[in-house]
């Protein structure tokens, strides 16, 4: 039986590590490190300014006051009984594709368990307006949840390459035998939309990030054309950053 830990960036009383908690539960043990509130967009940042502690909830779960690469890495290191055999962060309310990649909590968390030397995976479930979910704002998080446990029941996850994270992005739609998986590149949205603007009450305009909703490249392989046509969507990223191959040994600054 695995030995799971669980983490996600929307918090530890998040629904979405609920129900993954829920559905894995008889099929693996686990233990759970999340954060004390929402820090999604929190991306691979770590706490550096003050002190982390943990709290255990009501739920049984372990939260720290720290973002959900802390989590990952005070579990691994300190609070979790045992060194897991994977790690999942998730579920996220919204799928993570494409640029969002680089702002993602979710994959933050799976990338320091890689960094760390132990297999993870990202799950995310599509809502609001994304591809795959065509505006049901709540996401589908048992169907995301079934997703892991299949993944975890019927593929040696032991044997994917040790440097690789799976991006998993599932749509909002009912779990069936005959939901397919698809085996993706990390598509591009393009530039971000502008921020959305509001004028308050005490006379100042305030900003707001907007989310990404167009995409328009014409890409078969990618996560984003996955979810909507309704597929699964496996991608196996690297935390690294740096050009493919030798690449960089071909680039050039070119003076003026």
């Amino acid at each position: 039986m695995y030995k799971i830990l669980l983490s996600n960036d929307d918090g530890y009383d998040a629904p979405g590590l609920k129900v993954l908690f829920e559905t894995l539960k008889e099929h693996a043990e686990l233990f759970v490190v999340a954060p004390q509130i929402n820090n999604s967009g929190a991306g691979c940042s770590i706490t550096t300014n003050q002190a982390m502690f943990e709290t255990e909830n009501d739920n049984g779960f372990i939260s720290v006051n720290g973002r959900p690469a802390d989590c990952v890495y005070l579990g691994i290191h300190k609070l979790a009984p045992w060194k897991p055999d994977l790690v999942i962060s998730g579920i996220n309310l919204g799928a993570n594709m494409g640029e969002d990649l680089l702002y993602s909590g979710t994959v933050g968390a799976a990338l320091e368990a890689k960094g760390l030397d132990f297999p993870s995976i990202a799950i995310s479930a599509a809502a609001f307006h994304q591809p795959g979910s065509e505006n049901h704002m709540e996401p589908n998080y048992k169907t995301a949840a079934l997703v892991v446990l299949d993944l975890i029941k019927h593929y040696d996850l032991g044997s994917i390459d040790p440097s690789l994270v799976l991006n998993v992005n599932t749509p909002n739609i009912d779990y069936s035998d005959e939901l397919e998986y698809r085996i993706t590149s990390v598509g591009s949205w393009g530039p971000r939309n502008p921020p959305g603007v509001r004028e308050e009450s005490d006379g100042r305009t305030s900003y707001w990030t907007t989310h990404r909703e167009n995409y328009e490249e014409d890409n078969t392989d990618c996560d984003i054309r996955a979810l909507i046509n309704k597929k699964v969507s496996i991608s196996p990223i690297r935390p690294f950053f740096s050009i493919a191959g030798s690449d960089y040994q071909n680039f050039r600054l070119n003076k003026k």
